[in-house]
């Protein structure tokens, strides 16, 4: 049997479990002979279920089996390179083996890759990004950057916030008002499933990098800091999350009706089970 060849492109993906259910649902209705158990044979795995147990993230996809669905799905050289990519990426066992797989999918130049881009992955990398978009909105910046690296803490060096102000120029998160001061736009970036968690990630850890540094280095005046142990059940918990959601909406709120904010902060918070 002659494989089904689907339209449904990888490039637009960040999940291979994802893509394969989409591309298999549409093979299938194409031709009924392309099932489960096709799959398996082709593979050489015994057992009939063992795609579905893919598809759910039961079992993980190995490098024999990567190459075998590459003939199966019949992808050129590119599309293969993205879909081996990818699923290292989504198998990856740490976060620097998920953001060094991340880079290479984000390097793909074919036409079709266009998904979140380097500027937004770069732009969720450090913290500082942030911080000195919301500094603008008070502070007067017209270009000495030594003096804008020093406003933050830790201070950061020119050169940064250099690379800093054109990255957030290239974002159209900042632009340079008729005086010459840089002002924040009213853009956002766009909620993009694509490697949105995965940027996430790396935006929280390197938060909660600082937070760990404020606890030393701020006084008890300066800071807010507490933490509580809960016991809580499964519905306890998304009312938990509820309450969170409720109290980031409550801040961003208090921040848009401040008339004159003087000084820029990180707010963390985090909920996390400690038992199994």
């Amino acid at each position: 049997m002659t494989s089904p060849v689907a339209s449904v492109s990888v490039f637009g993906y960040s999940d291979y479990r994802v893509f394969l259910k989409d591309y298999y649902q549409q093979a299938h209705a194409m031709d009924r002979n392309f099932s489960h158990r096709y799959i398996a044979r082709w593979l050489g795995v015994s057992s009939s279920g063992w795609f579905a147990d893919l598809l759910k993230g039961r079992t993980n996809l190995g490098g024999v089996h990567v190459v075998k669905l590459v003939s199966i799905l019949k992808f050129r050289e590119t599309e293969a390179e993205y879909f081996e990519t990818l699923v290292q990426l989504n198998q990856a066992g740490s976060m620097e083996e998920r953001n060094h797989h991340l880079r290479r999918l984000l390097s793909f130049r074919d036409g079709k890759v266009d998904l979140v881009g380097k500027d937004k992955f770069e732009y969720y990398s450090n913290w500082y990004y942030a911080a000195i978009r919301e500094l603008l909105f008070f502070h007067d910046f017209r270009g000495d950057y030594a003096s804008l690296g020093k406003k933050l803490e830790p201070a950061i060096t020119p050169a940064q916030a250099k690379k800093a102000i054109r990255l957030l120029e290239k974002l159209e998160f900042i632009r340079k008002d008729v005086q010459g001061r840089y002002r924040p736009t009213d853009a956002f970036l766009k909620k993009d499933s694509s490697f949105k968690s995965l940027y996430a990630a790396n935006f929280l850890r390197t938060n909660m990098e600082l937070g760990m540094q404020a606890l030393e280095k701020f006084q008890k005046e300066e800071r807010h800091i507490s933490a509580i142990t809960l016991s809580l059940s499964g519905p306890g918990f998304e009312k938990a999350r509820g309450i969170i959601d409720s109290m980031h909406k409550k801040l961003t709120a208090l921040m848009q009706e401040d008339p004159h904010p003087d000084k820029v902060f990180q707010f963390n918070l985090q909920l996390f089970p400690v038992t199994r």
